[in-house]
């Protein structure tokens, strides 16, 4: 595994090129605040993802980050089934 999980950063500060980007990155840190996923199952599944994506050419992955990011979280909402969870606390509320 060569890849590594650094968020990208500009001068110190997150760079998102695109809103779904701030959003999907919101949504992996809140659900990590609620204790909903483990960060560190998180940032595994992301190096796994990036891995993947650059498995053929590491300068010229086939996805950029933040669709790495969005893959892993997808992957873990199926892996912890946190997608039944939630719809079934959302039609309780």
């Amino acid at each position: 595994m060569h890849s590594t999980c650094a968020l990208p950063r500009k001068s110190g500060e997150l760079v998102f090129h695109n809103e779904w980007e701030r959003r999907a990155f919101a949504i992996v840190v809140s659900l990590a605040a609620q204790g909903q996923l483990k960060w560190s199952d998180f940032q595994q599944q992301l190096i796994e993802c990036i891995s993947d994506a650059e498995r053929d050419d590491p300068r010229n992955p086939s996805r950029g980050y933040y669709e790495s990011w969005l893959a892993s979280l997808e992957e873990l909402l199926r892996k912890k089934q946190l997608v039944e969870q939630l719809a079934h606390v959302a039609r309780e509320a």
